[in-house]
């Protein structure tokens, strides 16, 4: 008697094949998974970055563009203005009479602005004479150096008023972070436009 072999059909498949199939399509899903996960981590991460960065660079954009015109006094005859009424490593008080009429505005853009720094909450705040507004927040550190016309740093701080009409530059050194983002350190040498 002759065996006929049996010949497979090409209708179907066997459960091995079944089984192999879907555990290698099970590690592609994972792989994939993972991949994806990685990635939304990675750019929400890189996003928190960006923010925090923006936010640095903004704040101390507009310190330093104010800080630059401290003293400003163009009235003829000149009204005396004193460029830092008070100043310390984390806050700065300082006016210029940027409109030239011998008076001191105090609604924007103001002439007498202060910026003070509070490392328990983070926030840098700008008070133009109507109270403080938050300009940054997230910041770990923030500090303000000061520098004479021989570049030697002025100590100690705060400054008394005989210090304060010394200071020829400013250095603005900033820190700000969120969340698992690295810090980001912004530094800035301000020269006072008006000494």
């Amino acid at each position: 008697m002759r065996m006929i072999p049996r010949v497979r059909g090409d209708g179907g498949m066997t459960m091995v094949e079944l089984l192999v199939v879907l555990g290698v399509l099970s590690v592609v899903l994972i792989a994939l998974t993972t991949i994806l996960f990685s990635s939304t981590q990675l750019g929400s991460r890189t996003a928190r970055r960006a923010g925090v960065q923006g936010n640095a660079r903004q704040a101390l954009s507009l310190m330093t563009t104010e800080l630059r015109q401290a003293g400003a006094d163009p009235s003829l005859p000149p009204a005396g203005i004193v460029g830092i009424v008070s100043a310390d490593s984390v806050s700065i008080r300082i006016r210029a009479d940027l409109s030239g009429d011998g008076v001191l505005q105090t609604t924007e853009p103001s002439e007498d602005v202060s910026y003070q720094y509070t490392q328990a909450t983070g926030v840098l705040t700008r008070d133009p004479g109507t109270g403080p507004v938050a300009v940054a927040s997230n910041l770990t550190a923030l500090r303000f150096t000061y520098f004479d016309a021989a570049n030697a740093l002025i100590v100690p701080v705060p400054l008394n008023a005989a210090d304060a009409a010394r200071v020829t530059s400013i250095g603005v050194t900033l820190t700000g972070e969120e969340g698992d983002s690295r810090p980001i350190t912004l530094s800035s040498r301000v020269t006072l436009r008006n000494r």
